[in-house]
């Protein structure tokens, strides 16, 4: 049938409103005389537009049975289906092509160079070749959309451009892909084409089109087939991209009687982030509502570009609270908006597909394993036992050796799972400190009640380990399918309420396998999860227009209905206009490549103009400075276009600011509070002034009725640390904590560890070399020759201070008992009770530690034998750091008078009796420097100003108890007043009375005298 002929079957209908277009579709409806078994289709943009036209019909008529209303989406569908080429249309627009372009391209890239290094292995990007095959086999079908007559050239051998043009060099390669891809699918897209528009010819459904503005080019000509048998009526709103392509393809044209309808009335309003933008709309809203006891939730659309972008702040915004205790606008009935969640299972085994080629990281494994589907079947309940065996046993990543290999560490088995699971295991068969015999040593965590867990844990890394060798080849789809089946079966479990994740894992990976039963592509494990991810990934929710609720649409959804107000929201320049539309690489095809910057802008449009009223909340402002941000320019456009200037009315930054409460004030009852809170707000000092004074004015109780040394030491050490565990019960372990990096080297903590074990060896009489192996079976060390001279390092270092304490510690060892009755002034009386040895006559310490604190044990051992009538001399042996070497250093303390000694015990026993209770603001390392100071007449009040973490400053790292007290200055010191249990300066201060000045002198003067 000729031109001529279709176009005489093509009416188009155009009309100013939306009622005059819905009013014209009833009448052509009822002239059909259709009757009780006939059908009749309408076809409109969206899914959400059809249920609203339904509604208008069966509101005019009083039904709307018989009459499908379907995108051309869906008419395409199935009219393909029809057509029995519904499964050859779902390859070509499916996974199937862009695997069949995958496996092409391996045929194809020899012959181009350009093609073959874009396809290059690359191990930093995994999944380049399938995200190659991805975009190009979109670049395939923008062809076979575009420009048919192109493709069919190209399948019959051609290699030419558009109109015949010769292709440049960088596109030669894509005329041999085509045929290659088409070849490797065994499926011909203009046949199928051909066979979608003869369906269509076949058709003889009454069809009617309403307010579609963009139609592709292959639905275009599905519509030029429906019009060779019966007459279809488009039917479109005047001035509009829809009316223009209807006009073009019609010869009879109609004009509907009716003015356009008038400008909206535009409300613009400038806000700063996404979160404040949405307290602003929920605001205008509700003043609407307010306003109008006529305006119901069903006249209003918010327009989002973007939707799943602002989904949580719009639920979270609109989400129903209580009555009478919160904004208004929580009572408006809005339509959750985003995407379904995607199925956890899927997500899983995505995950699981991955691992083999991930370094399978003990925080990693960790948390895959206390997934729902995982740690149901095997009980997994307790994460921080988890946590605790895991990282008791060392497990750093990585499976086993053989799973490192691929890493280029396949000889390093150290803090791998299984070596992990393997100390486990030793740790609950042998008991501690001895020799299982098979070169580790158990770990001290795990205990009996922990034997059904590290069963569990040893059975599922067993089957993660077959999993990772599985699925370490490349496999076909149905081969991978097999996989994902097998890890299922033996890894998870679900409660009966979650089993329908299980079913629909089972009909994802049915589907996949049937839409690639004959493919022999193979894929890698991680081109596989991408699919897989693809096959994961969520929908949008059902339509909710019509439902009476406010809705929440993307743009361009619901185009041309005509709403009350429209509102819209997140219109910012990367969504409106966007990006353009052109595939990369693609060939110029002028006029035939549709503009979706264009589109976009016309959407928008289409939106404004359907509206009444047209709220706009733009960002003008930035959410962190305030300060002026570069204003979206598709609001500007809308705005020429529309016809109107309204001058844009400026939000403050928050919900609680005054401002948001003068003029228009907002419905947000709880930030009104917020507000006026602020307002009556009172100057306050600092929260870690405000703190400080707290802890320091609590009330003094009981005392106890006798102290150690080690408790004294402990305290002066850290008097904040120890007024929190005891006035509060706050400690500061750390929680367990899961590592994932095998150390390199040996810093902090981990060095001060071998060096303390090297010297306790020493001290007992052992050999070093029986503290190396003890660290290789702990695998606390780095691995291999790494780890060896990480050990001499710390040997070294250990060595040096061993050789400067051994005379003193090998001297004769004499035990002293010491029972002091000690009386705290002001306080009360209390028991000293400890034990001291003398070596040589001497109280002889030696510390792997650099801290400045170390020289307080020994000292409190010298004051202790004085007062109890055993006059000795104190020599402290340590490691000093000397501009980042460590270096062995003395220090002696000379005896005290026994009179002296007992008095300045009870100063500090006094002290401990008051930390107890409050906070004694007197951190060791800063007292003895201030102590140092003072008594040398060296202060200097420069070097106790300034922020702390300062090598140039007195109290550079203060530790995370103080840290709660002191926000970020040293001179905090010495802001805090004497309290009038503080003891009295003794001595010119060097500065002005403080509490820290009063207990720093009265604590370790005495202690700086025996230095000097």
């Amino acid at each position: 049938m000729d031109e001529g002929d279709f176009r005489m079957a093509v009416t188009a209908v155009l009309g100013a409103r939306w009622g005059a277009l819905m009013d014209h579709l009833v009448e052509t409806l009822h002239g059909l005389a259709l009757g009780p078994f006939d059908a009749a289709r309408v076809l409109v943009a969206t899914h959400e537009t059809g249920r609203l036209v339904g509604q208008e019909v069966a509101a005019r008529v009083g039904i709307s049975a018989g009459i499908d209303y379907l995108t051309p989406a869906d008419l395409t569908r199935q009219l393909a289906d029809a057509a029995g080429v519904h499964r050859e249309r779902g390859r070509w627009l499916g996974t199937p092509l862009d695997l069949a372009v995958q496996k092409a391209l391996d045929e194809v890239a020899d012959g181009y160079p350009l093609l073959r290094g874009a396809l290059e292995a690359d191990a930093r990007r995994p999944g380049r070749r399938r995200a190659t095959a991805i975009r190009l086999a979109r670049l395939l079908r923008s062809y076979v959309e575009l420009a048919p007559e192109l493709v069919a050239s190209w399948l019959d051998g051609g290699a030419t451009g558009p109109g015949g043009a010769e292709l440049p060099e960088v596109a030669a390669w894509q005329p041999e892909l085509m045929r290659a891809a088409v070849a490797r699918l065994e499926l011909d897209p203009l046949a199928v084409l051909a066979a979608v528009g003869d369906a269509a010819g076949r058709d003889t459904t009454p069809t009617m089109l309403v307010g579609i503005d963009h139609v592709s080019a292959s639905e275009l000509r599905v519509i030029e087939s429906l019009a060779s048998r019966r007459e279809v009526r488009l039917i479109q709103k005047a001035g509009t991209p829809g009316a223009h392509w209807a006009a073009s393809l019609a010869t009879r044209t109609l004009q509907l009687p009716g003015d356009e309808a008038p400008a909206p009335l535009v409300a613009l309003h400038d806000s700063h982030g996404e979160a404040r933008q949405v307290e602003v709309l929920r605001d205008e809203l509700t003043r609407l509502f307010a306003a109008d006891p006529t305006l119901e939730p069903r006249d209003v659309v918010v327009v989002c570009p973007q939707p799943e972008r602002f989904a949580p702040l719009l639920d979270a915004a609109f989400a129903p609270g209580v009555r009478g205790a919160s904004h208004p606008g929580r009572s408006l009935r809005v339509h959750s908006v985003g995407l379904t969640p995607p199925n956890p299972l899927v997500l899983l085994l995505v995950d699981l597909m991955r691992l083999g080629g991930s370094r399978a990281t003990a925080n990693g494994l960790v948390e895959l394993l206390l997934r729902p589907p995982i740690a149901h079947r095997w009980r997994l309940t307790d994460r921080a036992t988890m946590v605790e065996l895991i990282g008791g046993a060392g497990v750093r990543w990585g499976m086993d050796a053989a799973h490192r290999a691929q890493f280029g560490l396949g000889d390093v088995s150290q803090n791998t799972w299984i070596r992990g699971l393997d100390r486990l295991l030793v740790g609950l068969a042998v008991a501690p400190g001895e020799d299982a015999g098979v070169g580790l040593s158990g770990t001290e965590v795990v205990t009996a009640s922990d034997m059904d867990t590290v069963g569990s844990l040893c059975e599922i890394v067993s089957r993660l380990r077959l999993l990772v060798a599985g699925t370490a080849a490349p496999a076909t789809i149905p081969g991978w399918v097999a996989r994902c089946r097998a890890a299922l079966d033996s890894l998870v479990g679900l409660p009966r309420t979650e089993e329908w994740q299980l079913t629909a894992a089972a009909r994802a990976l049915t589907r996949l396998e049937t839409n690639h039963a004959a493919d022999d592509t193979t894929l890698t494990r991680h081109e596989f999860s991408l699919l897989l991810a693809d096959a994961a990934a969520g929908y949008r929710r059902r339509p909710a227009a019509g439902n009476g609720s406010l809705a929440v649409v993307p743009l361009g959804e619901l185009p041309h209905v005509e709403f009350r107000v429209v509102a819209l929201l997140g219109v910012t320049d990367d969504a409106v206009p966007g990006r353009a539309g052109a595939p990369a690489d693609c060939l110029d095809l002028a006029e035939d490549m549709p503009d979706p910057r264009a589109q976009r802008r016309e959407q928008l449009l289409s939106h404004a103009r359907s509206a009444e009223r047209l709220l706009i909340v733009r960002q003008a402002r930035s959410e962190r400075t305030n300060g002026p941000s570069a204003l979206p320019v598709a609001v500007d456009w809308l705005l020429e276009r529309v016809g109107t200037t309204p001058e844009p009315r400026q939000h403050p930054p928050t919900a609680t600011s005054a401002g948001n409460f003068v003029t228009e004030p907002s419905f947000d009852s709880a930030a009104y509070a917020g507000a006026l809170a602020r307002r009556r707000r009172q100057p306050l000092p600092r929260r870690h002034e405000r703190r400080r004074a707290e802890a320091r004015s609590r009330p003094v109780g009981a005392i106890p009725a006798q102290v150690s040394l080690t408790q004294l030491a402990r305290f002066l050490a850290d008097p904040a640390r120890a007024f929190l565990q005891s006035a509060a019960g706050i400690n500061f372990r750390q929680p367990p904590e899961l590592t994932d990096d095998i150390p390199l080297e040996t810093r902090g903590l981990d060095r001060w560890g071998i060096v303390n074990n090297l010297l306790d060896a020493w001290k007992s009489g052992l050999s070093g070399e029986s503290v190396e192996v003890e660290l290789r079976q702990r695998e606390l060390h780095p691995p291999l020759e790494v780890g060896r001279l990480a050990f001499q390092a710390a040997r070294t270092d250990a060595a040096a201070l061993w050789a400067c304490a051994q005379q003193d510690w090998d001297a004769e060892l004499t035990e002293h008992a010491i029972s002091l009755s000690v009386e705290a002034p002001g306080l009360g009386t209390l028991r000293l009770v400890d034990e001291v040895r003398t070596r040589g006559g001497t109280a002889v310490t030696v510390s792997a530690s650099t801290g400045e604190e170390q020289v307080i044990r020994p000292w409190l051992e010298s004051l202790a034998l004085a007062a109890a009538g055993h006059t000795a001399p104190a020599r402290l042996h340590r490691l000093e750091r000397d501009f980042g070497q460590l270096k062995p250093r003395s220090q002696d303390f000379a005896p005290t008078g026994p009179e002296e000694a007992l008095a300045h015990l009870g100063v500090i026993t006094g002290a401990y009796i008051l930390g107890q209770q409050r906070l004694l603001a007197v951190p060791a390392a800063a007292a003895l420097a201030y102590a140092r100071d003072v008594h040398q007449g060296a202060f200097n009040k420069a070097e106790w100003a300034g922020p702390f973490r300062s090598y140039h400053k007195k109290w550079s790292w203060p530790g995370p108890s103080w840290t709660l007290f002191f926000d970020s200055d040293v001179s905090e010191l010495f802001k805090d007043p004497p309290l009038p249990q503080d003891p009295p300066l003794p001595q010119d201060p060097g500065t002005h009375p403080s509490a820290f000045a009063s207990w720093a002198l009265a604590l370790y003067t005495p202690l700086v005298r025996t230095q000097s």
